[in-house]
């Protein structure tokens, strides 16, 4: 670059111009070949299956556990066996809500023929079932007897044509009075077959449990007791857990 008098000429000053366009030219070429190299080198890694980068969708898959229905025997104005005060309604509604509780704790999906104290008929019960396609039905129900010495569990299945699904409501029987008596140690009168509107109505696997006598003085001081419930409970949703793991 020549100087004239500390300056620039025109002509020199010219030349820079045009120059400094010819190099701010080549930049722009080079950026847009290194990028366009680039995002050739993305498509050919990604068709190729080497992107480092590429998305895989989240799995969508979820194991779902069966739907179990629980008939809270009688409610409203049917209140069941009647002792004193003491109603079979209640403890049927609340040992159904607490083996509901057990249950939905290991993950199943619960309903109920009743959530509080309303009448349902038996045939609404069991369109309720049939309507829900439920994997199996229980129905909780507390004995009465004329002998006040009468005691101890018992579960009822009917016998049905179906001989699969007598097979399986026996054996869903057999599991529940297993684990009910386990827990609560009370006396096992056995699983029978019973002939239930309940139980011969519904189509899947059916049981019906009578979880002790409220004639019975010494059974209906502890059917009083929450904790006893509970127990009951807890049997109930550990053998209908074992059968459906079975």
């Amino acid at each position: 670059m020549l100087m004239q008098n500390g300056s620039i000429s025109k002509n020199n000053r010219a030349c820079m111009r045009m120059r400094n366009s010819f190099f701010s030219f080549l930049r722009f070429i080079c950026a847009s070949f290194f990028i366009i190299s680039s995002l050739q080198s993305e498509v050919i890694h990604s068709s190729s299956g080497l992107h480092s980068k590429q998305y895989t969708p989240p799995s969508t898959s979820v194991v779902s556990k069966p739907t179990i229905m629980l008939d809270a025997g009688h409610g409203g104005r049917d209140e069941g066996t009647k002792v004193h005060t003491f109603k079979e309604k209640k403890i049927t509604l609340a040992t159904a809500l607490y083996t509901k509780r057990f249950l939905e704790q290991m993950g199943y999906r619960v309903i109920l023929t009743r959530g509080k104290d309303t009448e349902m008929s038996l045939p609404r019960r069991v369109a309720l079932a049939n309507k829900t396609r439920s994997a199996i039905f229980v129905s909780i129900h507390f004995n009465a007897s004329k002998n006040t010495e009468a005691k101890g569990v018992e579960i009822f299945y009917y016998d049905s044509k179906d001989a699969d699904r007598a097979k399986s409501s026996r054996k869903l029987a057999n599991y529940i009075l297993h684990h009910v008596i386990d827990q609560t140690e009370a006396s096992s009168r056995g699983v029978k077959i019973g002939n239930f509107h309940v139980i011969r109505e519904t189509q899947m696997p059916a049981v019906l449990l009578e979880g002790g006598f409220v004639t019975n003085t010494y059974e209906c001081a502890k059917l009083r007791k929450k904790e006893y419930l509970e127990t009951i409970a807890k049997g109930l949703a550990l053998g209908i857990d074992k059968y459906l793991k079975s």
